[in-house]
């Protein structure tokens, strides 16, 4: 068995699944992105939102004049970018 055909680890199949469900809320696809800086976006969003899920895909799909994009257009290019602004609202 070369490493390639192994078997996905628990650690690997848990930040599968809440990689998947966060995709499933935001409605938006998670396979061309980093799944631990998705999840911990994710998370930052959550937190930041109160967990409510309509304000989350909003937040996302809408232009934010602090970043100067839209988060939804550039989470692949731009994620370091997004999640250090979602950061910086953590202790306010």
């Amino acid at each position: 068995m070369t490493l390639t055909q192994m078997a996905p680890t628990k650690d690997e199949e848990i930040l599968e699944k809440a990689a998947e469900s966060a995709s499933q809320i935001l409605k938006i696809s998670h396979h061309n992105i980093d799944k631990t800086k998705f999840v911990y976006f994710y998370t930052l969003l959550y937190n930041q939102l109160g967990g409510d899920d309509e304000n989350m895909k909003h937040w996302l799909n809408t232009y934010n004049t602090h970043l100067e994009f839209c988060p939804a257009d550039e989470l692949v290019n731009r994620m370091p970018e997004i999640i250090g602004y979602l950061e910086s609202f953590q202790y306010r």
